[in-house]
Order: C-alpha cells, then structure tokens, then sequence
C-alpha cells in the first residue's frame, strides 16, 4: 500500500526545533491538527498518544495471530478504517477483496500476519498491520494508519508483544531516526510476504522513488541496502 504523506516542515517545528522522533510524536500533529473537528480525529489522537500507552491483549497467549493484535489496539485506538477491515476479519472465510472501480482493495491474510485496506484512488483511510516472530519469543507488531485527505498525514506504531503478560508496550523503529528530505512525499510499507520494512520517497525532479530497506534480523529491523525505480 503506498501512501503519500504530504506533512509540510513546520509540523517538525514548534517553537524550536524538533527531532524527529516517532517514540515522541506529540510536536509532529500537535501544532496543526489539534482540532476535534476532523473527520479522521481517532488518527490524530494515536498520533498524539500511541507511544505513552501500553495495551493489554485479552486471550493474546503465547502466539496471537494478526487479527487478535489488531482489534486489541482499535479497543485503545479506535478509527474506522481498523473497525471495518475488523467487521470483515470476524468471518473466517474472508481473505480478500478487489476494488474494481478505485482499485487497491481488502486483504485478511491470517497466515502471513497481514491485514491491510487499501483505499485506492479514492479519498477513503487506509490501513496495514503485520506481525514479526521474534527469537526471544515475542512477537513485534507494526500497525499503519493513515488518510487521503483531510489531512493528508499517517501514523505508524511499533510494538512489542510480551506473552507472558499479555501486553504490547510501544518501542522505537526505523520510523524515530527517518529523516525526509524537503519537498519529498514518502510513505512507509509493511510486508505482506517476507519480512522487510521500506520507507520510499518520491524525487519529483528525477521522476525516481527511492526505497531504503530495513531486513529484520530476528529482534528489530537493521538498515540494509537502497534501490530506485523511475516512474513516468
């Protein structure tokens, strides 16, 4: 799922500068999208919150599956883009769905720890999450959630899952030392099939997107290489 986020330098400054830093995201939406009066005012509030809260995971177990993490967040974060993928999820039998006529589409992919809803050309919210494996036998749980419009912006949240208490306490990623060039859209990408993380950003000049790949090497995910593909 690609989304373009439009954020203008001045949400990285209030006052004085800011570092860019997901696990503090409270300055990055604070100074222009303090307003309740957004239609998608649940993203803000993650925005502005996520990463002071821990989330207990009824029944999480030893090894909760995709579906299970997600609707644990939407009990604490709650928007609508995640209860309806959630509403589809709650029949077993649902995988996935295309949308003719804006394109992108639903994804359930219990196997894979994929969920994703994907708004296409349209002005509809967009939703990822994933789950990694972890060697110490937790796991670490990504989920993405972000708007067309209105404002045009996303949320991403990093989390590890303790077994032993049921509990996803927010930590750092890739995302807290991400730093954008000016001018450039760039949007963030969650594997459905293997296990890296990408952050792509669109070189307008050059007609180019460049990703930076992150492989997880069993704990977190670890810088690994860079690639470019033009686009016309």
């Amino acid at each position: 799922m690609r989304t373009t986020i439009i954020l203008l330098l001045t949400l990285l400054f209030a006052g004085s500068q800011q570092t860019w830093a997901q696990l503090k995201p409270a300055k990055r939406y604070k100074s222009t999208y303090e307003t309740e009066s957004y239609q998608n005012a649940g993203m803000i509030k993650i925005g502005l919150g996520w990463a002071d809260k821990t989330i207990k995971v009824p029944n999480g177990g030893q090894a909760p599956g995709i579906v299970t993490l997600t609707k644990a967040f939407n009990d604490v974060w709650p928007t609508y883009v995640v209860e309806g993928i959630l509403q589809r999820a709650a029949n077993p039998n649902f995988t996935e769905e295309e949308d003719d006529e804006y394109g992108g589409g639903t994804i359930v992919d219990r196997r894979n720890g994929y969920l994703c809803e994907d708004a296409g050309g349209s002005d509809g919210d967009n939703m990822e999450a994933c789950v990694w494996k972890r060697d110490n036998g937790h796991r670490l749980f990504a989920i993405q959630v972000s708007s067309n419009c209105d404002p045009d912006f996303s949320v991403i949240c990093f989390y590890d899952y303790d077994p032993a208490t049921q509990t996803l306490t927010p930590e750092s990623s890739p995302v807290d030392t991400y730093q954008p060039k000016e001018g450039r859209d760039y949007w963030f990408s969650l594997p459905r099939h293997g296990k890296d993380f990408i952050i792509t950003e669109m070189i307008h000049s050059q007609q180019v997107n460049l990703s930076s790949i992150y492989k997880f090497d069993g704990q977190k995910h670890v810088y690994s290489s860079q690639k470019s593909e033009h686009y016309d």
